[in-house]
């Protein structure tokens, strides 16, 4: 069995099926598939979500996943209403279920949601206890992100924030130390842990297929567009969330409208902010340039949106990691970004304009002033995008991940283990 231990809820609908966010639910159909069965059934450990079936998990549309159909099977670790205090008083129950399975387990495969509910890192130590090999996943510079957003703040608040950094690093370093395998999200998280572990890879987990890239007659048509002089369409992908700096996206939108530029953008995605975010689109009078347009679920269709755009728009205010960026470049989008380490990493990689300084939403409308001057270097930028986005397909990631989980199992094991029979996956990923 392959164990993933982790924070993002599941629902349960029934004994056998159980819905996901939609992106998470296809990371897991492309897990599953690059591992053909190898290790055995892949097994999701995670707290419940409540709920009726086909309401949104975690602000996204969700993805029914059949346990026999897909293979994919899912067992409750507690409740994702918990509080911290309800997680420590049921710890013991969770502990059993995780030691329970890493005992069945050829792999756990965890990572560190955080501190407080910390279901990730005691799947972790569960397999250390039951002697299985491990893999462990960071896709964010968590202690950067950390530091970042505590800038500013209060010194209560910046002093709770360097402790609880310190014990997220301490215990990242830890792990890392210790795994047969440890997944690295950026050159970022390289620089902060790499030296821990001479087994630590770089990947990228993307979600894109080879056939969702953008072809080359849409492609020209696009650049067309923009040499035409045709108005820019603009998106930006994710959670409503502070932290995101959407508010900044809108200022950057608005105030190159205001200079002229005729520039519109569509905004995908929900979240707690999104009522301050139509009052500020209102207050910059923006309305007739920024559309909300509500949560969508991650499939082909959405790709094929993405691809209608000219240009894609990041103001993170922290160091992130979207997977969004790799989606618009495959569907040709120019990559504008604020300056933080993974968005200029990848922006250098697709030879893209340089990012943008971080928090100064006037310097984004200053580079989207001198792009529409220059429409020829957008549409450069757009198929560099598109010429790039071939060596960043999901197949491409999934079978570096499986072949170096492979190696891995094989050097701590000195076997592969057997390939299971389908009818004893299916007695296993129906398990509560």
């Amino acid at each position: 069995m392959y164990t993933v231990v982790i924070s993002v809820p599941f629902r349960r609908i029934s004994a056998d099926v159980c819905e996901v966010p939609s992106d998470w639910g296809i990371a897991l159909k492309l897990l599953r598939d690059s591992l053909g069965g190898r290790f055995g059934p892949l097994t999701v450990a995670a707290p419940e979500a409540p709920g009726k079936p086909g309401e949104r998990i975690s602000d996204q549309a969700p993805l029914a996943l059949h346990a026999r159909d897909d293979a994919i099977g899912f067992v409750r670790l507690g409740s994702s209403d918990w509080r911290p205090r309800h997680f420590w008083r049921n710890r013991r129950a969770v502990r059993r279920t995780l030691d329970d399975l890493a005992a069945r387990s050829e792999v756990m495969h965890t990572g560190i949601n955080n501190l407080y509910l910390p279901y990730a890192p005691m799947g972790f130590f569960a397999g250390r206890r039951a002697g299985k090999m491990s893999v462990f996943v960071l896709d964010t510079d968590i202690v950067m992100q950390l530091e970042q957003t505590a800038r500013g703040a209060r010194l209560r608040k910046r002093a709770w924030t360097w402790l609880y950094a310190r014990l997220y690093e301490r215990t990242a370093r830890t792990a890392i130390a210790a795994a047969d395998l440890v997944m690295l999200k950026g050159h970022q998280l390289h620089v902060r842990y790499g030296e821990l572990n001479p087994r630590a890879k770089d990947f990228y987990n993307t979600s894109f297929g080879a056939g969702d890239v953008i072809g080359a007659d849409l492609l020209e048509r696009k650049c067309a567009e923009v040499r035409r002089g045709e108005p820019l369409r603009a998106l930006s992908i994710g959670r409503l969330i502070p932290r995101k700096g959407v508010d900044h996206t809108i200022r950057a939108v608005a105030d190159a409208a205001a200079r002229g530029v005729p520039v519109v953008l569509d905004i995908l995605g929900g979240g707690p902010e999104e009522a301050a975010l139509r009052k500020l689109t209102a207050e910059l009078n923006a309305g007739h340039v920024v559309n909300f347009l509500g949560t969508v679920p991650y499939d082909a269709a959405l790709l094929k949106r993405i691809a209608t755009y000219h240009l894609w728009l990041f103001t993170a205010l922290s160091e992130d990691t979207p997977r969004a960026m790799f989606d618009a470049m495959a569907g040709g989008c120019a990559l504008l970004a604020y300056d933080l380490p993974f968005s200029r990493q990848v922006l250098a990689d697709a030879r893209q304009e340089p990012p943008v300084p971080l928090g100064e939403p006037r310097g984004l409308a200053d580079l989207l002033a001198r792009l529409h001057g220059d429409r020829a270097r957008v549409a450069e930028l757009m198929t560099n995008c598109a010429r790039e986005a071939p060596n960043h397909t999901a197949e491409s990631w999934y079978a570096r991940r499986a072949k170096w989980t492979e190696e891995a199992y094989l050097a701590r094991n000195g076997r592969l283990p057997e390939l299971p029979a389908r009818e004893e996956i299916g007695s296993v990923v129906g398990a509560r």
